[in-house]
């Protein structure tokens, strides 16, 4: 029988009783914390909540605040997509035109109270502020907001402008999309904060045409004030909202020119706070089912951690044996060879490589079931006969390996492989009845005078099992025998 012998590489397994108390530890630690946990689950669910809230409102807030411009913005379409206003403004510059048909209907019609119409350049033309006109001309300083707006909405028109008979127009957009066509902002109007739309004079049915050139720009301004604040939280509901000059509220506003003129605020949600109405019931139910699950788990801990050890040895032994024999597999002979060679010098040891003879003509004949009880008892066979002299191995199909620790002269090892050929020549039994019989031929190498290093010591023991099966079969061969006998052949020749 093997001595059993652990591998460099093996890790030590905890004791069955450190394993119980860890896991004690453990349930301790988890009916502890679990309350803590479950707090804290709520403290985020609660500021998550608060922050989705939140985030709404910011949402709410800036669509009612689109949607006021875009209403500014079809109000502006109405005069602003309009050929007689191409031909009372850009073309022949008509001051009763404006006075009684244009800029009139935006503050009769629309509620439009402060209007600007600015000529290429940057000049404002004309002006109005309720149903009050004003024609003298006034250049914008290149700096002031109405300015900067008045430019984006004509760079915003060039987008969207068309070649048509005499001149140009403007693609036509539908109403949804009127953002593309106008500008939106805030500015400085009248020295207080106001929210601006602007958009280019173009023609509506193209039987005028826009001159060459940039076009007259609209702008109407709606001053922030309490009267636009009830306005929009008619459509918000928001506690509190208001409008200020301090710039740290929810929504920041600035200006066309960057200049930062106050901000929105309003008294927000808090529905984090209704969620501890729920957490703290549930925190107490979890956590005496925590208790309780911690009882249940240390009355059967005894128990699960054996079952535990018993199924961590049985995956360790799977890991290093071969299934079919029993036999240390290839990783485990690797590692017991590596181990055996680090200390060669010290301990010499041998490596017998095997090899089945006639195995192909039992799986050919009698199938691949009869060959497996062929392995099966050529593995019993040489544990049987190695017994703690070393470790048995099967590294694939019909080859086996033996690692000899206990000696390592040749007068023992020839005896061993004696044995071994006769034990494994016996006759062999089959499930149906029928006898079949197999030899086996050995290539023994002893280390370190072979070598130190693993791969030097199987290449010497393969080459001496090469040589014993072309030399007839069932024999065993040293490795100095096949390396004396190379070298004579080298002198001869």
């Amino acid at each position: 029988m093997n001595a059993r012998i652990m591998t460099p590489d093996t890790p030590k397994q905890p004791s069955q009783g450190r394993l119980l108390r860890l896991v004690m530890i453990f349930a301790v630690s988890l009916v502890t914390v679990s309350a803590l946990s479950l707090l804290s689950v709520g403290l985020i669910a609660s500021k998550e909540a608060d922050d989705q809230a939140a985030a709404t409102e910011l949402r709410l807030f800036n669509n009612a605040l689109k949607d006021r411009q875009g209403l500014m913005a079809r109000d502006l379409l109405l005069m602003a997509r309009w050929d007689d206003s191409v031909k009372g403004i850009a073309i022949d510059f008509d001051e009763d035109f404006i006075r009684d048909d244009f800029m009139s209907t935006l503050w009769w019609d629309s509620g439009h109270e402060r209007t600007f119409v600015v000529a290429p350049g940057g000049k404002v033309v004309a002006s109005s502020r309720e149903d009050r006109i004003d024609f003298t001309p006034r250049q914008l300083a290149d700096t002031e907001d109405l300015a900067i707006i008045a430019r984006r909405a004509v760079d915003t028109h060039m987008r969207y402008r068309i070649p048509i008979d005499g001149g140009y127009g403007q693609r036509v957009v539908k109403s949804t999309d009127i953002g593309e066509i106008s500008v939106f902002g805030f500015a400085f109007v009248d020295g207080g904060p106001a929210i601006v739309s602007a958009m280019a004079i173009v023609p509506d049915e193209e039987e005028v045409a826009m001159p060459e050139g940039p076009p007259h720009i609209l702008i109407s301004a709606k001053a922030i004030d309490r009267e636009l604040v009830r306005d929009l939280n008619t459509q918000l509901a928001f506690r509190d909202l208001a409008f200020s000059d301090d710039v740290d509220g929810k929504v920041k506003v600035v200006s066309a020119s960057g200049r930062a003129i106050g901000s929105f605020s309003w008294s927000g949600a808090r529905p984090g706070s209704h969620i501890w109405d729920i957490v703290v019931p549930i925190v107490l139910v979890l956590s005496l089912l925590l208790v309780l699950a911690g009882g249940f788990v240390m009355r059967h801990i005894s128990r699960l951690s054996s079952l535990l050890a018993e199924s961590e040895s049985r995956i360790r032994h799977l890991a290093l044996h071969d299934p079919l024999s029993g036999l240390a597999n290839r990783l485990n002979f690797d590692q017991q060879l590596a181990r055996a060679a680090a200390d060669a010098k010290r301990r010499p040891f041998a490596a017998i490589a095997c090899d089945l003879d006639r195995f192909k003509a039992v799986n050919d004949t009698h199938g691949h079931a009869a060959g497996d009880t062929v392995i099966r008892t050529v593995a019993d066979r040489l544990r049987h006969t190695v017994g703690d002299q070393g470790l048995v191995g099967r590294i694939g199909g019909d080859e086996f390996v033996i690692l000899v620790t206990a000696f390592s002269d040749r007068h023992r090892l020839m005896l061993l492989a004696t044995q071994i050929m006769a034990a494994v020549g016996e006759p062999i039994a089959l499930d149906g009845g029928a006898v079949v019989d197999v030899g086996v031929s050995l290539g023994i190498t002893v280390s370190p005078d072979c070598g130190t290093l693993p791969t030097e010591i199987m290449a010497a023991a393969d080459r001496a099992l090469y040589a014993s099966k072309a030399g007839g079969r069932g024999r065993a061969l040293f490795a100095t025998e096949v390396t004396a006998a190379s070298d004579a052949e080298s002198d001869a020749a």
